[in-house]
């Protein structure tokens, strides 16, 4: 019986996918980093958040997010490229 694949992770993964600690945060546009302890934020906002909706929620603010060519943020969660 052949393995099952796994599913790249990408931002409509959810913070159930991602088994992380500390799930970090940065900014290629900008610079800008952090991070977030996961088990607060599976408190404040559940298991089920997407990395979409926690993307929107880091780069709140950021006049790329919302230029007028599109979404410019580089704003990227380093687990999800694992």
């Amino acid at each position: 019986m052949p393995g099952k694949t796994k599913k790249p992770l990408d931002l409509s993964s959810t913070l159930r996918q991602v088994r992380d600690p500390i799930i970090e945060v940065e900014c290629q546009a900008c610079g800008h980093s952090g991070s977030y302890v996961r088990a607060e934020l599976v408190k404040k906002h559940g298991a089920s958040v997407t990395f979409a909706r926690l993307r929107r929620m880091s780069a709140l603010g950021c006049d790329r997010l919302v230029a007028a060519e599109g979404d410019q943020c580089g704003t990227r969660f380093p687990c999800l490229q694992t």
